[in-house]
C-alpha cells in the first residue's frame, strides 16, 4: 500500500472513519487510484463524494460524523429525529446544521443554517452532537407538513422522548412571525395542552382522526377506568360521562389466545361496572369509516348500541 493511500486512511481515522473525494485528491490520491482503492475494498463509497473505512459504523453515521467534524455542525432535522427514534419514515439525505450564516457544503449531506442554535439545544448521542428532541421538533416544523409533524410530536410524547412543557417553552422562545413552520406548529401545540395524552398507536391515531372529522365530541385518551387497577393498564379511548369505552383491535386475527381472553375479561369487567365497550379493527377503521362513526355517534346518543 502506497504512502499516499496510508495518508488517506489516517485522515479518515481522524475524522470518524470518513473521507471525502476532495480530501483524498488534496492528499495526492489520483481519481484512478481512488477508484481502484474502492474496487479493492480499501475504501467504501457510502455517498456521492464520501468514502468510509471498512468496518466503520453504519453509513449515515459515518457521513454525519465526517460532516460534524469538518463543518463544526450538529446533527439535526430528519437525522436527529431518526436518532431520537421520533420518526421512522422513508430514508432521506443525512442532515446537519451550522450555527453561523456562511456557505457550507459536505458531500451527501443537507446542511441547514440555524443562527439561534445554542448549547442548551444540543446533546450527545453515539458520540455526535445532536439537537435535543424538542429542538428537533422546532426545526422539523420548517421542513415538514402539518400531518407528519403531528405524528412525530405524538410519537415522541407517547414514548416520553419529547417533553410537552419543554417543547412549548422552547417554541415560545424561538417561534416568531415569518419563521417557517411557526404557524402550523402553534396550531398543533394549542391542541396539546397540559395533561394531553398522545395516541400510542397508528390504529388509535386513525380512530381519533375519524372522530375529529365527524365532529363528534373528542374522547379521553389512555383513560384509567375505575374497574381496573393501575397495574392492569388503561383503555384506548373513553367517554366517561357516557360510560363508554372505545378500543382499537390491532390484531388481524385472534391468534394470541391470552390477549383475546384478557380483552374479554376487561370487557366483562366494564359491563359489570355499567360501562359499554366498542371494539373496532384496523379493517373496519380503514375500509368502513362511515360505519365506525355511525356506531360511535349512536352510542353517544343512546344507552344501548
Amino acid at each position: 500500500m502506497g504512502k499516499i493511500t496510508r495518508a488517506v486512511i489516517e485522515h479518515a481515522q481522524r475524522n470518524g472513519g470518513a473521507v471525502t473525494r476532495s480530501e483524498a485528491l488534496a492528499l495526492g490520491l489520483s481519481p484512478t487510484t481512488l477508484a481502484r482503492r474502492v474496487q479493492d475494498g480499501v475504501l467504501l463509497r457510502v455517498a456521492r463524494g464520501v468514502y468510509a473505512l471498512p468496518g466503520a459504523s453504519e453509513p449515515d453515521l459515518v457521513i454525519l460524523e465526517g460532516a460534524c467534524r469538518k463543518l463544526g455542525s450538529v446533527v439535526s432535522h430528519q437525522s436527529a429525529a431518526a436518532m431520537h427514534t421520533l420518526d421512522r419514515c422513508q430514508h432521506v439525505k443525512p442532515s446537519v446544521s451550522v450555527p453561523r450564516r456562511r456557505s457550507n457544503v459536505y458531500p451527501g449531506v443537507t446542511v441547514h443554517q440555524l443562527t439561534d442554535l445554542t448549547d442548551p439545544h444540543i446533546v450527545v448521542r453515539n458520540g455526535l452532537p445532536i439537537t435535543t428532541p424538542e429542538r428537533t421538533v422546532i426545526d422539523l416544523a420548517a421542513v415538514l407538513g402539518k400531518v407528519r409533524l403531528e405524528r412525530i410530536i405524538d410519537n415522541g410524547l407517547a414514548a416520553r422522548r419529547v417533553d410537552l412543557h419543554l417543547l412549548v417553552g422552547l417554541f415560545t422562545q424561538l417561534g416568531r412571525r415569518g419563521k417557517p413552520g411557526t404557524a402550523h406548529l402553534r396550531t398543533i401545540l394549542s391542541q396539546r395542552t397540559t395533561g394531553y395524552q398522545a395516541p400510542e398507536s397508528e390504529l388509535e391515531r386513525r380512530l381519533i382522526e375519524l372522530i375529529r372529522k365527524a365532529q363528534l365530541p373528542m374522547p379521553t385518551l389512555q383513560f384509567q377506568p375505575p374497574w381496573l387497577a393501575p397495574t392492569n393498564g388503561r383503555v384506548d379511548l373513553a367517554y366517561p360521562e357516557h360510560q363508554l369505552v372505545i378500543e382499537g383491535d390491532s390484531r388481524r386475527w385472534h391468534t394470541l389466545l391470552n390477549s383475546f381472553e384478557l380483552d374479554r375479561k376487561r370487557d366483562n369487567a366494564a359491563q359489570l361496572a355499567g360501562w359499554r365497550t366498542l371494539r373496532f379493527t384496523w379493517e373496519e377503521i380503514m375500509q368502513e369509516p362511515e360505519k365506525v362513526v355511525r356506531v360511535i355517534a349512536r352510542a353517544l346518543e343512546h344507552d344501548v348500541v
